[in-house]
């Protein structure tokens, strides 16, 4: 964290949210923490209509990469279940983030990719 925040670095550049937004943070717990009140925390293998139907998330928000797959495969699966809402991609440090965010949007959501 720097020292004039008290979120973990690129937190701040989150798309705006507003209270009545609902947010669903797959595999992102130990990144956001508690920087997001009142999202919903889940792995990504837990990932199914259900969970789309209970927490009718505005904002879908994951890393590009986690231990078992990609921000491309969960998009993936969030376009075959239908969801339409926003997604949020946290990245590490990339060499062209415009590159990867351009293949991201081609699936078909609005994605914003966050990198330092």
């Amino acid at each position: 964290m720097t020292a004039n925040s008290t979120h973990p670095p690129g937190i701040h550049i989150l798309p705006p949210l507003t209270q009545a937004e609902r947010v669903l943070a797959l595999d992102c717990e130990a990144i956001l923490g508690p920087a997001i009140p009142g999202a919903v925390h889940r792995r990504p293998e837990d990932l199914d209509a259900d969970l789309l139907a209970q927490t009718r998330p505005d904002l879908v928000i994951m890393p590009l990469f986690t231990a078992d797959q990609d921000a491309m495969a969960l998009i993936e699966a969030l376009v075959a279940l239908g969801y339409m809402g926003k997604v949020a991609v946290l990245a590490p440090t990339l060499p062209n983030p415009r590159l990867v965010e351009r293949e991201l949007r081609g699936l078909g959501l609005r994605v914003t990719l966050i990198s330092p």
